[in-house]
């Protein structure tokens, strides 16, 4: 979860007080002083004590000391101590888990639909950036090939993948083609190829629609030119992404450089897929915060991402908001979500 490879190590005292201040700061994103935490937490300590312990905690680069302000907030340094050795998971209610599969599984079992209804999941859960990244589909699996003939010399091809998009596509014949010979083609292709990857089907389409003597050769000949063509799933959209206006209604992104900021940022998707899928970061759950994403336009940002499984190939779902934002909520909920995407996929 961590890119940090060494965090301060603090008494019990310190990280109550860390504590404090990261929950105060994310409820209300203004600085708090000593005398709040004393009054608010129920911490038995002396408001001065408090003090000392924030100077400490600053001297250690976890807190911040705006100059605006007497009270202290959280460093990005801050944030990841509380994330990686303070935080205690939030749980979700009955009520919220059963809006996410409700959602999720009131769609059709397609990848489309699923990652569509997904990203408007996590952006109404979270008021942030919901991000679905789309899983490469070269491993992905056929599941059937069904061929419609539209008239002598024009044919609809339609593939289906398993837990993926289907795609049609309309195929000019060479001569003429009756529809015993299409339903024969349309056999010998799902006999050959349903079971096998999109890349094995490009690589090994030639040899495996060999010795087919019976099978009319031009439709067949046709399909292995085609190939390219008919088995070409890249899309141009490589991420999906909702809750544009949730998190500018942050107040992080409350001027117009900071609205300009996050909007140049929401528009360039390749930044987004780097931001999910930080090779830095291992695991079924990752969470960058501030100045450890690579990118210098989302040094002020947090980024959590889960892994989510379809039935042949992954991806990544998350979302990216301010560093203040409800780690402890937000993992949770990112975790389930992936959970039932996976199952509605797979």
């Amino acid at each position: 979860m961590t890119i940090h490879s060494s965090l301060p190590s603090l008494t019990e005292r310190e990280r109550l007080i860390l504590r404090a201040v990261v929950q105060h700061f994310i409820l209300t994103a203004t600085p708090v002083g000593s005398r709040h935490i004393a009054r608010k937490f129920g911490i038995d300590l002396s408001a001065a004590t408090i003090r000392n312990v924030m100077s400490d905690l600053e001297e250690m680069g976890l807190l911040s000391h705006p100059h605006t302000s007497a009270g202290r907030m959280p460093s990005d340094l801050g944030y990841r101590l509380y994330v990686d050795d303070i935080m205690e998971l939030a749980d979700l209610s009955g009520a919220e888990r059963e809006d996410i599969e409700r959602e999720i599984e009131g769609v059709p079992a397609e990848l489309e639909s699923v990652l569509d209804v997904t990203t408007r999941v996590l952006s109404t859960a979270s008021h942030l950036l919901g991000v679905v990244v789309i899983p490469e589909l070269q491993s992905a699996v056929l599941q059937r090939i069904e061929l419609a003939r539209l008239s002598e010399r024009r044919l609809l091809v339609v593939i289906t993948l398993h837990s993926g998009p289907m795609k049609s596509i309309m195929l000019e014949l060479e001569q003429e083609m009756s529809e015993t010979s299409v339903h024969e083609v349309a056999a010998a292709l799902n006999r050959r190829l349903a079971g096998l990857t999109v890349g094995q089907i490009r690589e090994q389409i030639a040899a495996r629609m060999q010795n087919l003597d019976k099978t009319p050769q031009s439709l067949i000949r046709l399909f292995v030119e085609s190939t390219d063509e008919l088995f070409n799933f890249s899309t141009t959209e490589s991420v999906k992404i909702g809750g544009r206006a949730q998190v500018i209604s942050q107040p992080e992104f409350s001027t117009a450089g900071s609205m300009r900021g996050i909007i140049e940022l929401v528009e360039d998707k390749d930044i987004i897929v780097h931001l999910l899928q930080n090779p830095e970061l291992r695991g079924p759950i990752s969470i960058t915060i501030g100045r450890e994403n690579t990118d210098s336009r989302a040094k002020e940002l947090s980024v959590i991402a889960a892994d989510y499984k379809t039935a042949s190939s992954a991806g990544k779902l998350g979302v990216i908001g301010p560093t203040r934002m409800d780690y402890s909520r937000l993992t949770t909920l990112l975790e389930y979500t992936a959970h039932v995407v996976t199952k509605r996929l797979s």
